[in-house]
């Protein structure tokens, strides 16, 4: 009940970066999370999403089975994050991607469509999952993806991360934000997804929050955002919402 109200209150109050006076978060907000254009990529991969929308094939992970179409549904990044995804990526230009969760392509995709020498490394340990999402990213990919079951195939430079969904194991931790720590520089960005999914991840993102290496971080309800640069005055800002 908090948390809908919450929401609530930022739709109704918080458009526009009322009352941020930081100029880069300022930006962020205006020319990245309510950014209205109508990218050249949109229209080519919601032609990807549709055709998983309406592939009733099904699948197994775990002791579970579901269509393609119900996963998509329930538990992937929605098409309004996918495409943050991409103008958080554009506006960053990111060589190097590092996602966690493919959501069956669409997550390196979108991650990589603002340029064709991108770098994208795919942590997918379902290989149900993986196999959908090869097929996919074979038939659809500009740029150079690699999908991977294992976590330690974490590339050496990373300067875009993306935590995806929790229904295939990769979920963020505290483990698993300081494993890859040592593979963040200054201007990385990192985004997790679900921080407000349970209070579980809600301990875990306020913790990340609060990290000594961690300085500006955004609070977009379902998305989180944090960056690495120690230029940047250190805070939290958590009446945003897109």
């Amino acid at each position: 009940m908090i948390f809908a109200i919450n929401r609530l209150y930022r739709i109704l109050f918080c458009r526009g970066g009322h009352g941020v006076h930081s100029p880069f978060v300022f930006d962020l907000i205006t020319n990245v999370i309510e950014e209205k254009r109508l990218y050249y990529c949109y229209e080519r991969l919601n032609a990807v999403r549709l055709q998983l929308l309406q592939d009733n094939r099904e699948i197994t992970f775990g002791n579970r089975k579901l269509t393609i179409r119900k996963m998509l549904n329930r538990n992937c990044f929605t098409e309004r994050e996918h495409r943050f995804l991409f103008r958080l990526a554009n506006r960053f230009q990111p060589k190097t991607i590092y996602v966690a969760g493919s959501d069956f392509g669409l997550n390196p995709l979108y991650l990589t469509a603002y340029s064709k020498k991108s770098s994208c490394t795919v942590f997918e340990p379902e290989l149900s999952v993986a196999d959908i999402a090869h097929e996919f990213i074979n038939k659809y990919a500009l740029a150079s993806i690699d999908i991977c079951n294992r976590m330690a195939d974490i590339p050496d430079h990373i300067d875009l991360i993306v935590w995806g969904n929790s229904f295939t194991g990769t979920s963020f931790s505290m483990q698993a934000f300081d494993r890859i720590l040592t593979n963040v520089n200054d201007e990385s960005v990192m985004v997790f997804s679900g921080i407000n999914a349970s209070p579980e991840n809600r301990k875990t993102w306020d913790a990340i929050c609060q990290h000594s290496e961690v300085t500006v971080s955004l609070d977009l309800y379902n998305l989180g955002v944090v960056f690495f640069n120690p230029k940047l005055h250190r805070k939290t800002y958590k009446n945003i919402i897109f």
